[in-house]
């Protein structure tokens, strides 16, 4: 499997379906996050979306959240 290899996949954002393409390695870590805070992915996505800026991707605005969510986990877990 390719290192940048995006797969495309619909989500909801506030009830209206959107295409995202991440790469797999991406999708994996954005479920498991979701269940480990307790909801599903389009609504973490719909979280992510709400705090994006306007000149971000939805895409983009995911990876910078997962690396900053598994950053402050991986601090966390040093202390």
């Amino acid at each position: 499997m390719s290192l940048n290899e995006l797969k495309k996949r619909n989500i909801k954002i506030n009830g209206m379906r959107t295409s995202v393409r991440l790469e797999p390695q991406v999708w994996e870590i954005l479920h498991d996050v979701a269940h480990e805070i307790g909801c599903d992915v389009n609504r973490l996505c719909e979280f992510i979306f709400e705090r994006k800026s306007e000149e971000s991707s939805l895409s983009s605005a995911i990876r910078v959240f997962l690396i900053s969510y598994l950053n402050i986990k991986c601090k966390k877990d040093k202390q």
